[in-house]
């Protein structure tokens, strides 16, 4: 009985240590994890941008399927296998842009590098690994930022009794915030603000405010970026005389000032020409009366004097 334990004994004991081996070749695939950066990846447009993924614990990531996919779309943006880079299911739009970074390959490191960063590169991506059975994922966001033009300030017209100003900014992303400032810092409100989004992804961003003559000093327009906290401003002083023809009272004042003036005027031009015309009529009847007037022949009678005549001649004949 003593020997058959102990021949047992050792071959009971090889069947477990077997079995643990097999067990540890079977886990070490669902062991396996993938870890990404842990906070969103900032890049400019026209840059070259890393996105961090690696695999842990710690192992050669040579002879894997490695799998970059663009979250939103959940299409190919890069592919590796066995050594290869596999470009027949690639998103267009990246396209010669891509490549999975070899240096770092046999120590777990899967980073993707997307050269000339463009704003629609804006977004989550997902980092895939597959090997037989296992499959493990882990998503990286990208945050793509552009910096625009200086604002372009203008006046717009005269409008609820101050001055329109506009300002208006392009090439941004993501979209920007538009403020307003006066001289002291303080922010004014604005009464429209419109933006736009071209082909290529940039924004384009307008907004106005009234200004009435209690803002004192030059007005700001300030076009800030959120992400980079950058910002771009510009401004203008608009000097006080625009503030009076803004007042609407101020102008119609003028306007009944400059008609009442007008007819003034008129009206004395009328009354100095009705006492030249009177005059120069009272001189006229004054010369047919007094003054003798004699007919050489020559000339017709005067109307004055062929009717003052005939009257005369009239009244006669009518005479007994």
């Amino acid at each position: 009985d003593l020997r058959t334990s102990d021949l047992c004994f050792p071959v009971v004991t090889l069947k477990i240590i077997l079995y643990c081996k097999n067990t540890t070749l079977l886990l070490t695939p669902a062991q396996l994890r993938v870890v990404g950066p842990g906070h969103p990846v900032t890049a400019t447009v026209g840059q070259d941008v890393v996105l961090p993924c690696h695999l842990s614990p710690q192992r050669d990531a040579r002879s894997l399927d490695v799998r970059w996919i663009r979250d939103e779309f959940s299409e190919t943006v890069h592919h590796y296998r066995n050594g290869e880079d596999l470009y027949g299911e690639q998103m267009e739009a990246y396209a010669g842009r891509t490549e999975l970074v070899r240096d770092g390959l046999s120590a777990g490191s899967l980073d993707l590098r997307i050269m000339g960063l463009r704003p629609s590169d804006d977004g989550q991506y997902t980092c895939t690994v597959e090997e037989a059975h296992a499959y493990k994922e882990v998503i990286v966001e990208l945050e793509v930022s552009a910096t625009g033009a200086d604002p372009h300030l203008s006046l717009g017209g005269y409008e609820a009794g101050g001055v329109r100003v506009l300002c208006r900014s392009a090439g941004w992303y993501p979209l920007p915030q538009l403020l307003w400032r006066d001289a002291r810092g303080q922010h004014l409100p604005s009464v429209s603000q419109t933006h736009s989004q071209d082909q290529e992804g940039f924004f384009e961003i307008e907004g106005a405010v009234i200004v009435t003559g209690s803002v004192e000093g030059p007005l700001s327009c300030v076009v800030r970026n959120s992400r980079l906290q950058q910002e771009q401003e510009s401004s203008l002083h608009i000097a006080a005389p625009f503030f009076h023809n803004a007042q609407p009272w101020m102008v119609a004042l003028a306007l009944v000032l400059v008609l009442l003036a007008v007819s003034i005027g008129l009206g004395v031009y009328l009354f100095r020409k009705q006492g030249k015309l009177a005059e120069q009529g009272w001189s006229a009847g004054r010369c047919s009366v007094g003054t003798p007037w004699v007919w050489s022949g020559a000339e017709p009678w005067p109307r004055e004097v062929r009717r003052r005549r005939k009257g005369m001649f009239s009244r006669g004949s009518q005479r007994p």
